[in-house]
């Protein structure tokens, strides 16, 4: 050993210790929890708005959003590398060494202290009682030794075991290696490409910091599929996508979720879907008594302004809205409520509100009555703070929004003298029914009545200029995929696979050793039967005592009434 190796021998066997590698797996290991609780590499600004401005602060410098890339995470996988290096370094000399001695020699102190023992004295000859043990062991590693005037055999099954060591740290210092060189070589982000559009670059979160990375080819997205169930929860989505590489099509191929394409070593995910900026049609339905209805294009994710200031901003389309409509203790009854189409509305003086308009008038489950359109209004811009604001109006039919202005205007004429308000509201309501329906009255006047009444106390309040409705769509959608790349991956195979073997050793071949020796005594030997096994010492008990009764017989021991048994 040289000089600098020996001044750093203390240094080189605290780092190769097991307490520290045992210390490091299990930082890794909290680490690896809060990566799986905390979702990774998703967007800051859902971050901030989750965590708030402290928190957000704390854990990004901790860089817990991005953890798996951030340079405590890979310090740590350096540091338990070197540290199973230098056990390897430190270890495996050794283990070579004992795995190769035939060292048979075996001092009485050291058979003592082995449990599974036996000694008798028997007349044989040493050299045929040899021989006679060769024939019966000689399915083992055997090897005989001479030392001052006995004779010893030993006698191994397993001893490869020992290598176990060499192979299960080698393995995990190779799965290590394969981590880092993905760490440091591979990408992982996110790719929305919308129905019958081309793609290529993907977003991920480095250090931090939004990123990109333009794959090494275009996906197009031919068609997407999605399926639900009767919650309304997503069954099933599809993506059936092409690769084209230098202008060319080269791979066509429908891809689920944990079931990925693959090309140039980039494996594309089904991860996610959204709205693709479908077209819309809006109707305007003013309130100034005029009846004029407004149809107006718009599309998701854009915003639509009028003259008066007011803006339309189309955040999401939502075709399928189940909810579960059963009493509380009954069986849940879903239902699909139909269209709908989310948009924040601002104005001058207005607060900015949430608003969630459905296309299709809600239809009572029990009794089949029509409730009208409604809306569900959020003014602090969160969905979980939805509430309810029904309008009455069924405004699917034109008619009844003739009826609801007729009734608006007839109801702003001067009450005549002796009528109460109630009587004026009855005239004006009449008024309206003639006007809109002339001699052919809907069979429905009094739900009809209620609700006209319903949306006049409601809508009188609404500081918008007008009633934003959805009219049509046409729907397109977006599919989210995950491209990943793992240079390291088929690294980390190879270490798995190193890990099998080397558990298989450990686990499933034990070494198994037997000390036979041979000492002179009055008449003939003294022999001492031993034996010992690293693993599986309830299994070592019964094959001990069928190979010391198997060696017995073999040398006639009970038979000629010459054995003497010591212990056992």
């Amino acid at each position: 050993m040289s000089a600098a190796v020996f001044r750093l021998k203390p240094l080189i066997d605290r780092i190769g210790a097991m307490n520290l590698a045992i210390v490091i797996l299990i930082v890794l290991a909290l680490a690896s929890m809060i990566g799986t609780v905390l979702k990774q590499s998703q967007e800051m600004s859902g971050y901030y708005e989750q965590f708030g401005a402290l928190w957000f602060w704390v854990i990004n410098v901790l860089g817990l959003f991005d953890m798996y890339h951030s340079w405590w995470f890979t310090g740590l996988l350096v540091f338990l590398t070197v540290s199973l290096s230098v056990c390897l370094w430190r270890n495996v000399p050794g283990i070579l060494r004992e795995v190769q001695s035939k060292h048979s020699v075996i001092t009485d102190k050291a058979l003592k202290r082995i449990s599974h023992r036996q000694q008798w004295k028997m007349s044989m000859a040493t050299a045929e009682a040899v021989e006679k043990a060769k024939d019966l062991f000689k399915d083992w590693n055997l090897n005989v030794e001479e030392h001052k005037g006995r004779t010893f055999i030993r006698a191994d099954k397993g001893r490869y075991n020992r290598t176990s060591y060499i192979f299960v740290h080698s393995a995990i210092l190779v799965i290590l290696l394969g981590g880092l060189v993905g760490v440091q070589y591979g990408f992982r982000g996110n790719l929305a490409v919308p129905e019958g559009g081309i793609g290529n670059t993907i977003s991920f979160l480095k250090n931090g910091m939004s990123a990109t990375h333009e794959l090494p080819f275009d996906v197009r997205c031919n068609d997407f599929f999605i399926d639900f169930y009767p919650s309304g929860m997503p069954k099933e989505f599809r993506s059936n996508l092409t690769i084209i590489d230098d202008g060319k099509e080269v791979l066509t191929q429908d891809i689920i979720v944990n079931e990925p394409l693959e090309y140039k070593g980039v494996r594309l995910y089904q991860a996610s879907f959204g709205d693709a900026g479908s077209d819309l049609k809006f109707k305007f339905y003013h309130l100034d008594g005029s009846g004029r209805i407004e149809v107006v294009p718009a599309s998701v994710y854009n915003t639509v302004s009028d003259n008066s200031g007011l803006s339309i901003e189309v955040t999401d389309l939502k075709v399928y809205n189940v909810e579960n409509f059963a009493e509380e203790g009954q069986p849940k009854e879903f239902i699909d409520i139909g269209p709908a189409v989310e948009y924040i509305l601002r104005g001058p003086g207005l607060t900015p509100v949430l608003v969630k308009a459905f296309m299709n008038p809600f239809i009572n489950t029990v009794d089949d009555s029509n409730m009208g359109h409604f809306f569900m209004l959020s003014f602090s811009g969160q969905e979980r703070d939805y509430q309810s604001f029904p309008l009455g109006l069924d405004l699917s039919n034109p008619k009844e929004w003739d009826l609801f202005n007729a009734f608006r205007n007839n109801l702003a004429k001067p009450i005549q003298p002796g009528k109460t308000d109630q009587d004026h509201n009855f005239d004006a309501f009449a008024s309206a029914l003639t006007e809109v329906y002339g001699d052919e009255k809907p069979d429905n006047i009094p739900e009809l009545g209620t609700r006209i009444q319903q949306a006049t106390m409601t809508l009188r309040d609404v500081p918008w200029p007008f009633l934003i409705m959805l009219d049509d769509f046409d729907q397109h959608y977006y599919t989210g995929l995950q491209a990943t790349n793992d240079p390291g991956m088929n690294t980390v195979w190879i270490g798995s696979a190193i890990l099998v073997i080397g558990l298989c050793f450990m686990f499933y071949m034990p070494h198994r050793r037997l000390w036979i020796v041979f000492s002179p005594a009055d008449k003939g030997a003294e022999v001492t039967f031993a034996g010992v096994s690293n693993r599986g010492h309830m299994g070592f008990d019964q094959e001990f005592n069928k190979l010391r009764a198997d060696f017995s017989q073999a040398l006639d021991i009970d038979q000629k009434g010459q054995n003497k048994e010591v212990s056992s």
